[in-house]
């Protein structure tokens, strides 16, 4: 379909879906103890869930959709992601990013394939990350496409999408006050990928604070997160569990088990992040000699653009990165897949699209073979299912059994852990409420219930879709 009527039809779509629409204020109001005053207070709706930034501010001059992010996981929550987008993502006024990673920023091709057009306000290593991620994103999304055992398959987005969406994108620097229709924001360093910050927002005499996962004090690149200020409601994504300290030592052994076996060790990672951490831990593990120099094998064209923007960011002593973080890659960096054991790093990190698909399907079935994630998957997806212990995997449409080593190495050092987020959290006066987003059940009640017992919030997880007056 060309995109002219592609982009009627997805329209049309919404103008059908708005007229069942009953009510102006739909889902449940709940009030965070808002005082009467001459205008009215805003109004905060949570769209996103699980690893899925996405939230509209309804002020009384302006509507801004805070993240714009891609739900991952099982089907119900993977469709969607495809039109018609919700309605109240087409009123917003602005788009703000807090990260350039797909759950922050993957669903923003889409909405701009669909009719919308207004600006997109980021972050400049957010700025500078984006067309990569996106345009990565869009290349691995068309092949599994392509790939559909039942026939042709409708992607999220395509790379039009994203050059459309990309062309939209205003930085902001990190402390700079952007203004837009009564409204205004600001950024501060959130920490654990380049770019990444929480958003600061104030209208109506009343001020939201948006806070995404936050990066740990001891990141080997970036710097800590900036000192959360003062706001009347904060919105905090709950952390995962922290790491153990023994990351790189564990993920050498699990190395080591396998090429022992004469087999290769797969790595899904994010393209937003993840592969430069991969690498740099591998060149020290190699440069100490705790990791043999096997082939590396890095499959992502996102991951060796993404080491090119923290390479610069470095050259330019970006706000954000530490003096003493070098990103490097390891010596035996290899082109193309070796025939002999290697570790090859390969996207998404979600496992539930793009070529780490199609390493996965050849590697799994090999006990010779193993694969290593890191962090905390999403529930749902492909990586959870490996982590959970699951003996088969569908790929493409085939189930493929799992006799490769699977090693799940939990948090990777670069996020905040519960005591430290709640650390953060609790180090500058208390909001009217705070509302714990983003992670699993619980977690999420983890933080809430211990933001209220250790700090005496009044602290809610909010359901999806459930609006309340800021």
């Amino acid at each position: 379909m060309a995109d002219g009527s592609r982009g009627a039809a997805l329209s049309a779509a919404r103008r059908a879906s708005a007229r069942y629409r009953t009510s102006p204020w739909p889902g449940k109001l709940h009030l965070t103890g808002h005082r009467a005053t001459t205008r009215p207070a805003p109004v905060l709706t949570f769209l996103g869930g699980d690893g899925c930034a996405r939230y509209l501010l309804e002020t009384p001059d302006a509507k801004l959709v805070i993240g714009c992010g891609l739900f991952a996981g099982p089907d119900a929550r993977w469709r969607r992601n495809f039109s018609p987008g919700p309605d109240e993502l087409h009123t917003a006024d602005a788009v703000i990013l807090p990260g350039a990673g797909l759950g922050q920023a993957g669903f923003l091709p889409q909405l701009v394939a669909e009719g919308w057009h207004g600006p997109v306000f980021a972050t400049p290593g957010t700025a500078a990350l984006l067309p990569i991620v996106l345009a990565d994103a869009a290349a691995q999304f068309a092949e599994d496409a392509e790939r559909s055992p039942f026939g042709p398959a409708l992607p999220p987005f395509r790379a039009a999408d994203v050059t459309r969406a990309v062309a939209l994108v205003r930085p902001v620097e990190f402390g700079t006050l952007g203004r837009l229709d009564g409204a205004e924001f600001e950024f501060g360093r959130a920490g654990g990928r380049l770019g990444a910050a929480w958003v600061r927002v104030r209208a109506a005499g009343r001020s939201v604070l948006f806070a995404g996962p936050l990066g740990a004090a001891g990141h080997p690149l970036l710097r800590p997160p900036d000192p959360r200020p003062r706001s009347d409601v904060l919105v905090l994504a709950a952390p995962g569990p922290p790491g153990d300290g023994h990351l790189a030592g564990r993920f050498a052994a699990a190395v080591h088990r396998a090429v022992r076996r004469g087999g290769s060790v797969v790595v899904p990672v994010s393209a937003a992040g993840g592969a430069e951490l991969v690498l740099t831990m591998v060149r020290d593990l190699m440069a100490a000699r705790e990791l043999p120099r096997l082939p590396v094998l890095l499959d992502s064209p996102a991951g060796s653009a993404g080491i090119d923007v923290h390479r610069r960011a470095a050259a330019e002593r970006w706000h954000e990165v530490r003096r003493d973080g070098v990103v490097g890659v390891p010596p035996s960096l290899a082109e193309r897949m070796p025939d002999r054991s290697s570790l090859i790093v390969a996207g998404l990190e979600t496992a539930d699209a793009g070529r780490v698909l199609r390493q996965l399907e050849t590697l799994l079935p090999d006990p010779r073979n193993g694969v290593v994630l890191l962090g905390h998957p999403v529930p749902g997806t492909r990586a959870a299912e490996l982590a959970g212990g699951a003996r088969q995997l569908k790929i493409h449409g085939r189930y493929v059994p799992v006799r490769a080593e699977v090693t799940s190495l939990g948090g990777t050092g670069e996020f905040a852990g519960p005591a430290e987020v709640l650390e953060w959290a609790s180090a500058t006066p208390a909001p009217e409420t705070a509302f714990v987003v983003e992670g699993a059940e619980e977690p999420s009640s983890a933080l809430a219930k211990a933001l209220h017992a250790e700090a005496g919030w009044c602290a809610v997880v909010p359901a999806d879709g459930e609006r309340v007056l800021c």
